[in-house]
């Protein structure tokens, strides 16, 4: 099997881009940090799976949609109030 991944592809840069800021960020502003890591991760994953290859449907649905769901929760944890 040949795994195809986009090294140049502007949604993965930008993934790529919000994951690094968000480590940056986090040494000043945790809250700040995690939602970028969060941002990059959700856009991380909603590419990897609308671009599947061909007999890995399943598990990279799996693998890649609790990625998804793990980068929304972060977001949603950085954006609510503290209470």
């Amino acid at each position: 099997m040949n795994l195809s991944i986009p090294l140049f592809s502007t949604p993965l840069l930008i993934a790529a881009a919000l994951i690094a800021l968000g480590f940056i960020t986090y040494l000043f502003s945790a809250r700040l940090g995690v939602i970028f890591l969060g941002a990059g991760s959700v856009i991380m994953g909603a590419v990897v799976i609308f671009d599947l290859p061909n007999g890995m449907g399943l598990q990279s649905l799996v693998l890649f949609g609790m990625t998804v769901l793990v980068g929304g929760w972060m977001m949603y944890v950085g954006v609510k109030n503290r209470g």
